[in-house]
């Protein structure tokens, strides 16, 4: 497994779930690359679905801002697996990721944070 760090735009508004563990989520990100074309000019690249394991405080936090705050930009960085599956539909490639650190991206949008009092995760 290697480790990863992008930044991207949720999907949609994550859903908070209790474990064992405490708080944890699964939120959608999706990340489209500035590509360099031959004559230098920069296009979209083709729109990649991650799929980011989030917990603890980080979960709560995270579905907090995605609530009030909607499809927000978001950076992730944690270990990262691709799984490729082979069907009846031809090829699908799932991009998986353990987040270490999930923080809101200052790009694009405001952000306003506060301490919650509490040790992090």
């Amino acid at each position: 497994m290697s480790h990863i760090t992008r930044t991207g735009n949720l999907a949609a508004t994550p859903e908070l779930r209790q474990g064992e563990r405490g708080a944890y989520t699964y939120a959608r990100v999706i990340v489209t690359d500035r590509l360099r074309q031959e004559d230098g000019s920069y296009a979209d690249g083709p729109a990649i679905a991650y799929e980011v394991a989030v917990s603890g405080d980080q979960a709560t936090n995270l579905v907090a801002a995605a609530q009030e705050s909607g499809n927000i930009r978001v950076m992730f960085s944690g270990r990262y697996r691709v799984t490729e599956y082979k069907g009846q539909q031809g090829t699908r490639i799932k991009h998986e990721v353990n987040a270490d650190e999930v923080a809101v991206s200052l790009r694009g949008q405001t952000v306003t944070a506060a301490r919650n009092g509490r040790s992090s995760d």
